[in-house]
């Protein structure tokens, strides 16, 4: 019996597309996550910048141990380079207040699904718009007021009466996707913002966060600056923290299994109707499936991929998808098998985690060290 089986048949499998490491072991540990940095910065396109930190680091005392704190301040000053304009600066500040407040979510910030206007910084910037009672976590449900499907909100640019309308600072995930089903027709669109509309945030594959947009590029990396207000690498922080030892600890994983099942059910027959690698070199333009990733002939992984009834998903897309679930698992992985050794702060996570997989794996190793 694998160790993960109580979270699905196929997730074993998929960890082991992340490697597998003894997370006890130091230096395994911190090679596997600067893995994981280098990874990401290359599929983001920062990865010169990774490389040229890291270099700073491989040989100081500590060594790839730091690895986690360089890599995000490498990112911050890629981050820092595509600043918002002044008229625009509004939506950094929305942008980052309420990235801030889903972090505080521990235990379920890999994808994130709430009524929108009951986030206590909203997700719209410009002019002030009318909120309903706050109340961050409120299920989403449909308005008292009907609304007509067809009156589509507008841009920040639109004014209404002179006023410049406000702007919904996240893309409003409502239709059939890749990674949610359809809300009801009644919440899908309204005049400015479209506060009724979900807020559906899939956090745990930052940069590509919605499911109806999974081209190039990704719709993280547009989250741009202003002054000291990094709402992307706030992104890339609470993203990479579900692959670190606390941040996987605090999340429940029957979201992320919840997450993985709707993405395999609807990608499962595209990616069926590729053809498998083969030792020959695929002709150029081609698409093959090696193992649980696409294999991308000539770096064409931008213009290529998957066609479906719910939208193109470029192959860059499909594979760091998968790669980010697979190193959520692969991380549970080792830190179910450390489970006796961990340090005392990692037990109490443990102890604290709402997961049912968690609480099983927990009373079997209990039960084995009671020789039952």
């Amino acid at each position: 019996m694998d160790i993960l089986d109580c979270y699905g048949a196929e997730i074993d499998a998929l960890a082991d597309l992340a490697g597998d490491f003894d997370y006890l072991s130091t230096v395994e540990r911190e090679a596997w996550i600067a893995h994981q940095w280098t990874e990401l910065a290359e599929a983001m396109g920062w990865s010169g910048e990774l490389a040229q930190a890291f270099d700073r680091i491989r040989y100081s005392r500590l060594g790839m141990a730091q690895s986690t704190a360089i890599a995000l301040a490498a990112f911050r000053s890629v981050a820092q380079r595509d600043q918002e304009s002044q008229a625009n600066a509004d939506r950094a500040r929305v942008r980052e207040q309420a990235l801030m407040t889903l972090a505080g979510r521990s235990g379920h910030v890999w994808r994130v699904e709430m009524d929108a206007a009951s986030l206590p910084p909203g997700v719209c910037s410009g002019a002030s718009v009318p909120k309903r009672p706050l109340r961050v976590g409120r299920p989403v449900s449909a308005p008292s007021k009907p609304v007509d499907p067809s009156a589509r909100g507008t841009s920040a640019a639109a004014t209404s009466g002179g006023r410049e309308q406000p702007q919904r600072v996240f893309l409003a995930d409502v239709g059939p996707s890749y990674f949610w089903d359809p809300a009801p027709p009644a919440l899908h669109y309204r005049p400015g913002c479209g506060q009724q509309a979900p807020l559906r945030l899939s956090l745990g594959t930052f940069p590509w966060v919605y499911g109806h947009r999974l081209q190039a590029p990704a719709p993280g990396t547009l989250w741009r600056s202003f002054g000291e207000r990094l709402p992307a690498a706030l992104g890339l922080e609470i993203a990479a923290s579900l692959w670190h030892p606390r941040g996987n600890l605090r999340q429940d994983a029957r979201e992320v299994v919840g997450h993985w099942r709707h993405w395999r059910s609807t990608t499962r027959e595209l990616v069926a109707a590729i053809p498998e690698s083969s030792e020959d070199p695929p002709s150029s333009g081609c698409l093959a499936r090696s193992g649980q990733v696409l294999e991308i002939c000539e770096a064409q992984g931008q213009l290529v991929g998957l066609n479906g009834p719910r939208g193109f998903i470029c192959a860059d897309a499909y594979n760091f998808i998968q790669r980010r679930f697979a190193a959520f698992f692969a991380m549970r992985k080792a830190l179910l098998r450390a489970q006796k050794k961990l340090p005392r702060e990692l037990r109490a996570l443990v102890d604290a985690n709402p997961d049912p997989c968690l609480r099983q794996h927990l009373n079997l190793t209990l039960a084995a060290n009671a020789g039952v």
